[in-house]
């Protein structure tokens, strides 16, 4: 039978030459002698050659087993190394990450913290595909997926990096021209239609009897709109929080909704690398700074 030829082979072969016997092989790795003496019958049996000359008192290399060993020490050597830069990939603050998240995702909480991230990090570079799609970070080789709401059955793994509630906003002006107190208040108001992919069923029902002032699929134009006074919003709080915070808008109505969506990254290894992981976590704090700005 044929057996597929292991580094750790490889390995053992080298061990037993420089320690000169099988026993002292086998106690220098912390194995059984018989251990040793079956990996090196499979190995022999692999390549199809004897590689040592073996009786009682005597243990000593064959040809084949001197031109083995004089290589494996440049295999093994080569092998290191190439294990060592893959380590240095791995932990290394720096180098490409492909992440894909909605555009106004990307605008609202990502940009904001890139500089930060590259301040000690010059040599990181993000490559974004901003898509309303559910990529699949296996098949399209990407780093990082940010996803809102429910997570799917996958074999991806995942992180949660914060919760996404919903806020009823309008700008300064039209706020105080309609003090609401009550989400029913809102009807006949002029509102500006939400984002219809993660519709709220108390929204949709207004907008079924209001006027609709606007209508926009992309969270920046709506936020815009409200800023204008076109109408009242109904937006996440990571896309308000800095009009709130500096006055452009204001809170009508705080999380009418009671509705949490759980704001994840999915991977496709369990440990991500250095620099994913620190993106996640500048991620986790914005978002973490947007929460506690808006209670």
């Amino acid at each position: 039978m044929d057996y597929p030829i292991s580094s750790d082979q490889i390995f053992l072969f080298k061990t037993i030459v420089e320690k000169g016997s099988f026993s002292k092989a086998a106690q220098q790795l912390g194995v059984h002698v018989s251990t040793v003496t079956r990996q090196i019958d499979r190995l022999e049996e692999s390549i199809g050659a004897k590689l040592f000359i073996r009786s009682s008192h005597y243990i000593g290399l064959t040809e084949s087993g001197d031109h083995l060993y004089r290589e494996s020490k440049e295999i093994l050597k080569h092998l290191s190394s190439v294990i060592e830069d893959i380590r240095q990939i791995e932990n290394a603050e720096s180098g490409e990450i492909k992440i894909s998240c909605l555009p106004t995702f990307c605008k609202t909480i990502i940009i904001p913290i890139l500089k930060k991230v590259k301040q000690n990090n010059q040599d990181i570079q993000l490559s974004f595909d901003l898509t309303e799609r559910l990529v699949d970070p296996i098949v399209e080789r990407l780093d990082l997926a940010i996803r809102i709401g429910d997570q799917p059955n996958s074999t991806l793994y995942s992180k949660k990096l914060g919760e996404q509630t919903w806020h009823i906003c309008a700008s300064p002006d039209l706020a105080s021209k309609h003090r609401l107190t009550h989400i029913d208040e809102l009807e006949n108001m002029p509102l500006i239609k939400k984002y219809s992919k993660n519709s709220t069923v108390c929204w949709n029902k207004l907008e079924e009897r209001n006027h609709i002032a606007a209508k926009c699929d992309d969270f920046h134009g709506q936020l815009m709109l409200a800023i204008e006074g076109i109408g009242f919003c109904c937006l996440p709080n990571w896309v308000v929080h800095g009009s709130i915070q500096n006055g452009s808008l204001v809170h009508v109505l705080h999380d009418p909704f009671q509705r949490r969506d759980t704001i994840y990254a999915l991977r496709p290894f369990k440990h991500p690398n250095a620099k994913s992981a620190l993106l996640m976590d500048e991620i986790e704090r914005s978002l973490d700074n947007v929460s506690t700005g808006l209670l």
